[in-house]
């Protein structure tokens, strides 16, 4: 018997409704229509007694016979839809910007041919037992259409929409594809008949001068904004400030618990369902996030900055969260972490992966964020401790911007045991860039300030890496050197784990020369230490070096049984890329040892959607490409 349309304001909802009221009057659905405006999200509200007054009044009533109870009133407007019932008649009552169920509670049709139609901003659905329409965003083409249109009732010629879909499609994104905004930008190009869709879109580039564009007298983004915030209890208007300070997309609950310092998770859930059921934010059915449209973010950002300490204090804790958490995920990914120390937060690496994977686009944000704030302590542990993720899920730009971040706080305090690293990781993420030159830069600059510092370990890292940029430039002997330098270090210093890794890439250098039998002995003993240490996720190289060697010498048999060892570790790890590489490696091997040409292509189709799972399209492209051959 009812339905309630839901939505954020400017979501067009009244205009749905007028749209249906027309179209269900075209098919004669029903006899007439019956539209009042609640008024629910301005200052003159309509309360339950004021509602049935205007009801009556438009169905006809005397206003002399309309009592003055709230409960006569509503016994008087069942009696006149009762009415038209025996009539034949068939009414759509549409209750338009409600604020709550008391305002339309006794508009229920009840039983029979009429129906109740509510739009609102707030969800109170259930109350009313009504069927829930949540109304999201328009898609891009539609955004763009409705531009068009919105030009062309006014100036019917105009093809500046058409002329300019780049700029559009743009515009239509910076307004967040909210209705009220795209029909706003319209009308900044009817009153500037020289402006384009481009240049607007520069108008609207900046979040912090959105609202200020998106304003075109009476109709205003933010002024629809406004009015439901300003309908906030306390506590939902504090929460609701404060999640402005998370730089990225969307946040867990957990993450806005931080924000907040609330203790109790069940407490913020509950603040956020009322957020939610405002229509200031939505929750993800899929994953639970909650996620803030644009402009509404913008409003935020504005309300919490009339209260700048809280912001501060807010970000100061979600910087300390994403820290911790971030220290405690990457534990499982560095093998020389001890299992004692890696805490209760995750269970295992699979759920580490998982929540680095959920918050990844929050976690590379709040790097920029942090070093834009001038926290750089925290830009350098965060950016520190994502380089491993990032890397091993091919998110390489992200990796090299939060390097870069890294490097600058570390050279701006002056601390050069840090700026080494960061030096380190910079390398790193340019040579996964393929920019060797710039790597091998950046290493040499590594290993002279921890040399300079006689940070023997860091020394034997910056060795290590500078042979892994000097093996990509082909220097094989130079990249040799290196690798013996770091591997005599790491056994001055007992340190077996990183013993195991020298030796690796000695192996790969050594058979770039191929000295087949130096980097066999090479690689058999970088196996036998991860195996030594129970380090799967080293083993799983240690196998595809020593299978890659094997074929080099004709063993092939070997070669095979390695690599196939190699897959089944990196499939036990989920590390896909690395999966890619050795179904790649073992193809080859397949091929050489003359296996038939099915399997071949069968396992190099397995790596190219290896590859695919791990971001890494263009290897995947690359892979089925060997497989045509």
């Amino acid at each position: 018997m009812v339905a309630s349309v839901l939505g954020m304001g400017g979501m067009g909802k009244t205009t749905l409704a007028l749209a249906t009221a027309e179209t269900v009057l075209e098919r004669g659905l029903f006899t007439g229509v019956l539209f009042l405006d609640l008024h629910g999200y301005d200052d003159n509200t309509l309360d339950a007694g004021q509602t049935l007054d205007a009801a009556l009044r438009a169905l006809g009533t005397n206003p002399e016979r309309i009592p003055p109870e709230t409960d006569q009133r509503a016994a008087l407007y069942r009696a006149q839809l009762a009415a038209r019932t025996r009539a034949g008649q068939r009414v759509l009552v549409v209750a338009d910007n409600a604020c709550d169920a008391g305002q339309v509670e006794h508009l229920d049709p009840g039983n029979g041919p009429h129906r109740l139609l509510v739009t609102s901003r707030d969800d109170f659905a259930t109350t009313l037992g009504a069927r829930l329409i949540d109304l999201d965003v328009l898609t891009p083409d539609r955004s763009m259409a409705l531009m068009d249109t919105a030009l062309r009732i006014t100036l019917p010629k105009d093809g500046r929409i058409a002329a300019d879909p780049d700029g559009t499609a743009r515009v239509a994104e910076l307004c967040g594809h909210l209705p009220l905004a795209l029909q706003i930008a319209a009308a900044q190009l009817v009153a500037d008949r020289s402006l384009t869709s481009g240049r607007l879109a520069g108008d609207l580039e900046d979040l912090g001068e959105r609202l200020d564009v998106l304003e075109d007298g009476p109709r205003a983004v933010r002024a629809v904004l406004e009015r439901s915030y300003r309908r906030l209890a306390l506590p939902h208007a504090e929460l609701f400030r404060l999640l402005a300070v998370n730089p990225g997309p969307d946040l867990s609950t957990e993450t806005a618990a931080a924000v907040t310092g609330i203790t109790k998770t069940r407490d913020v859930r509950a603040r956020l369902v009322a957020l939610s059921r405002a229509s200031l934010i939505r929750q993800d059915p899929h994953t639970g996030r909650w996620r803030m449209h644009d402009l509404v973010r913008a409003y935020a950002t504005e309300q919490a900055r009339q209260n700048p300490q809280h912001t501060r204090t807010a970000l100061h804790r979600l910087l300390d969260h994403y820290a911790l958490t971030a220290r405690n995920a990457d534990a499982y990914l560095d093998p020389t972490t001890n299992s004692s120390s890696r805490g209760l937060q995750f269970k295992d690496r699979g759920a580490a992966m998982a929540w680095l994977d959920a918050e990844r686009v929050n976690l590379v944000a709040a790097v920029h964020t942090a070093h834009a704030a001038g926290h750089r302590e925290t830009t350098i542990e965060l950016a520190f401790l994502l380089g491993t993720y990032l890397r091993s899920r091919r998110y390489l730009q992200d990796d090299l911007a939060v390097a870069t971040l890294a490097h600058d706080a570390a050279t701006s305090l002056g601390d050069r045991h840090r700026e080494g690293s960061a030096w380190n990781n910079l390398g790193l993420a340019l040579r996964e860039l393929r920019r060797f030159d710039d790597a091998l830069n950046a290493h040499q600059h590594s290993l002279d300030i921890h040399q300079t510092l006689d940070n023997r370990r860091s020394e034997g890292t910056a060795w290590n890496n500078l042979g892994l940029a000097l093996r990509e430039l082909r220097r094989f002997d130079d990249a040799i050197a290196a690798h013996q330098h770091s591997l005599d270090i790491y056994r001055d210093l007992g340190d077996r784990y990183r013993e195991g890794t020298a030796w690796g890439n000695l192996g790969v250098a050594l058979q770039k020369l191929r000295r087949f039998d130096d980097a066999l002995t090479a690689h058999q003993r970088a196996l036998d230490i991860r195996r030594d240490l129970g380090d799967r996720h080293r083993e799983g190289p240690a196998w595809n070096n020593l299978g890659t060697a094997w074929r080099s010498t004709g063993a092939y048999e070997q070669a095979v049984e390695a690599g196939e060892r190699a897959v089944a570790v990196f499939r036990e790890l989920d590390d896909p890329y690395r999966e890619g590489q050795a179904l790649g490696e073992l193809a080859a091997t397949l091929l050489a040892a003359g296996r038939p040409p099915g399997e071949v292509r069968a396992t190099r189709e397995a790596s190219a959607e290896a590859y695919r799972r791990a971001g890494a399209e263009d290897e995947a492209v690359e892979a089925l490409g060997k497989a045509d051959e």
